[in-house]
């Protein structure tokens, strides 16, 4: 993969495209106005539809009327005939409809930022007694140099058993079996589960109840145990967004911190990372246990 795909490739899967498309339609409004009656009067409403394709192909997980508010103003003043004059009816509307435009922009975004932040894992303040695994072939790799797993990493770090239950080709189905494994009370639950899920276009109505059904088993009764998520890196296909979307509801509802997508498709776009694009290699294990120490180790 050439570098310009794989940034293009990090940039949709990370969600950061959700951002980038915000700017864009932002600096596309504010220079529509200006630029009405010159001869690069298009080139801002290009930039504006770029930036509505930006945010609809970043598969964050806004509700859809946030979307609509953010999307349908800027996709219906680009057939504002600019070059009336300026007290016409339609440009008068426009004026005053694009600070609400800019406004719930803003609003979105905000959104996004507090609700990565909320979810977003915070160091351990002691290292549990025992950490486990739940995931599929990221974690349980597919080669026989399991020293060089990520979870076996961890426990080369940590000084303590990672007990990694990974199984290639897990679904949020089948990983149930790998959680009836784990009856420790104080530990640490990694899950990293659902690529299988997403991939194989499964209904997301039932990948949820799966994911809800196996976060549910895990979650104990006492409160003691801590459950973290990779919150998958997530591209512009059909599912996506309903995956994206469960995943984080689902998160909330059992009280799972979650890795940030972003932060795992930083692991998964690094040079060298994979072998064919979906499995990593051992400089990828190497990068992802690096990534779970840096996020949750307070002395890292």
């Amino acid at each position: 993969m050439s570098g310009l795909n794989q940034f293009t490739a990090y940039l949709f899967s990370s969600g950061d495209a959700f951002f980038v498309g915000a700017a864009l339609i932002a600096l596309g409004r504010a220079t529509a106005w200006q630029f009405r009656t010159h001869r690069f009067a298009k080139w801002p409403r290009l930039v504006t539809v770029l930036g509505v394709l930006f945010i609809a192909l970043s598969m964050t997980p806004l509700p859809w009327w946030l979307y609509g508010l953010c999307l349908i103003p800027p996709l219906v003043s680009l057939n504002v005939p600019f070059r009336a004059a300026d007290q016409a009816r339609w440009p008068r509307i426009v004026r005053r409809v694009q600070p609400i435009v800019e406004f719930m922009l803003l609003a979105s975004v905000t959104a996004e930022l507090i609700e990565r932040h909320r979810l977003h894992v915070p160091p351990l303040a002691t290292l549990p007694a025992e950490v486990h695994v739940i995931g599929d072939s990221l974690s349980a790799g597919i080669a026989s140099e399991q020293e060089r797993l990520w979870p076996n990493l961890l426990a080369s770090e940590w000084h303590m058993p990672v007990r990694n239950y990974a199984q290639a080709g897990a679904t949020t189905a089948s990983a149930f079996r790998q959680a009836e494994e784990i009856e420790c009370d104080d530990c640490l639950v990694l899950i990293e589960i659902g690529g299988n899920d997403l991939l194989s276009g499964r209904d997301s109505r039932q990948i949820e109840a799966d994911l809800d059904r196996l976060l549910a088993r895990l979650s104990p009764p006492k409160g003691d145990r801590t459950l973290v998520m990779f919150e998958l890196p997530v591209p512009p296909i059909p599912g996506g967004y309903e995956f994206a979307r469960l995943q984080r509801r689902l998160a909330h509802r059992h009280a799972v911190r979650l890795i940030p997508r972003r932060e795992f498709a930083k692991v998964l776009f690094t040079p060298g990372a994979t072998t064919d694009g979906l499995h990593l290699s051992p400089t990828g294990h190497r990068a992802l246990a690096d990534l779970v120490l840096q996020m949750m180790s307070a002395t890292h």
